[in-house]
C-alpha cells in the first residue's frame, strides 16, 4: 500500500522557511497559523521545539517567545534565525513556572504555549500540571500537539482539571489526528488538544470534551497500540539493554 504524505503540498501565505522542517500535517499548520494570527500574543511558550518549524509561526505572530527544549540542538541550530526568541535547554515541567514569573516580572502577558515536547503519559500531564499550577494573570491558550497519540491522549485525561476553577474549556479533539498504516506501524499521531484559561472566571462542573472520540476509538482497534502499550513495562529494561 502507498504511503501518502498528509504534510504536502501546503498552500499559504505564510513565508515558510523551506530549509526549516515542520513536522505537523496541513490541517495542524492551517490552525496553528490562523490561531496564531488572530491571538497576536505578546509572550509566547513552546514546549519541544525539535528543528523549528512550528516555532516560526510562533517567532512571527509573537512579540516574545520562549523555546524550551531538553536537547540543546534547537539552540545551537536556530538562535541565530530568530531574534525575539530565548531559548532554554532542559526538562519543561522544571522551567515553565521560572519563565512564568520572567514574564511577569517584566509586566508581559503571556498568551499561548504550545506543548509539544514528552510524549509520555507522565510527560504530558507533568507539563499541563505545571501550566495550570503557575500563577496565570490573563487569558491563556494552550494547544497539545499529538492528542490523538494514545499515550498523550491518556496524560491529557489524567489531570484533575476540578483543580482549577479558571479553566473555561478543553477539546481533546480541536484538530484530530492521523492514522498511519504503512511507515509508522499503523501508529496514531498528530491532532491538537486545546486548552482555554481564564483566570476571571469560577467555574464548578467541568468536562473534557473528546469530539472526535468515536474516530479515535475506531481507529486504535485498527491501530499497532493494542500490542504496544501493553509492551510499555519492557521500556526501562530495554533502556538498561541500550536496545
Amino acid at each position: 500500500m502507498k504511503s501518502y504524505d498528509i504534510s504536502n503540498p501546503f498552500f499559504s501565505n505564510f513565508p515558510i522557511n523551506p530549509n526549516i522542517e515542520w513536522q505537523m500535517s496541513r490541517a495542524e499548520k492551517y490552525c496553528l497559523i490562523h490561531l496564531l494570527e488572530n491571538l497576536n500574543p505578546e509572550y509566547s511558550i513552546e514546549i519541544g521545539t525539535y528543528k523549528g518549524g512550528s516555532l516560526q509561526v510562533l517567532s512571527k505572530y509573537s512579540k516574545k517567545v520562549y523555546s524550551i527544549d531538553i536537547d540543546s540542538e534547537p539552540k545551537l541550530s536556530l538562535e541565530n534565525q530568530f531574534d525575539n526568541v530565548i531559548f532554554k535547554v532542559g526538562k519543561s515541567h522544571n522551567i515553565i513556572k521560572d519563565i512564568v514569573k520572567e514574564i511577569e516580572s517584566k509586566n508581559g502577558k503571556l498568551n499561548f504555549i504550545l506543548v509539544d515536547g514528552d510524549h509520555s503519559k507522565d510527560g504530558v500531564r507533568k507539563d499541563i500540571e505545571c501550566i495550570l499550577s503557575c500563577n496565570l494573570k490573563y487569558p491563556l491558550t494552550v494547544i497539545l500537539h499529538d492528542s490523538f497519540n494514545p499515550q498523550c491522549r491518556l496524560g491529557m485525561k489524567s489531570v484533575n482539571y476540578e483543580k482549577y476553577k479558571f479553566i473555561e474549556h478543553i477539546d481533546l479533539d480541536y484538530i484530530h489526528g492521523s492514522f498511519s498504516p504503512n511507515k509508522n506501524y499503523r501508529e496514531m499521531w498528530g491532532g491538537f488538544a486545546i486548552i482555554k484559561i481564564n483566570p476571571k472566571i469560577k467555574k464548578s462542573n467541568f468536562k473534557i470534551n473528546q469530539s472526535q472520540k468515536m474516530l479515535f476509538n475506531a481507529t486504535y482497534w485498527k491501530s499497532i497500540h493494542i500490542i504496544k502499550d501493553k509492551l510499555l513495562f519492557l521500556k526501562p529494561l530495554k533502556k538498561l539493554l541500550n536496545l
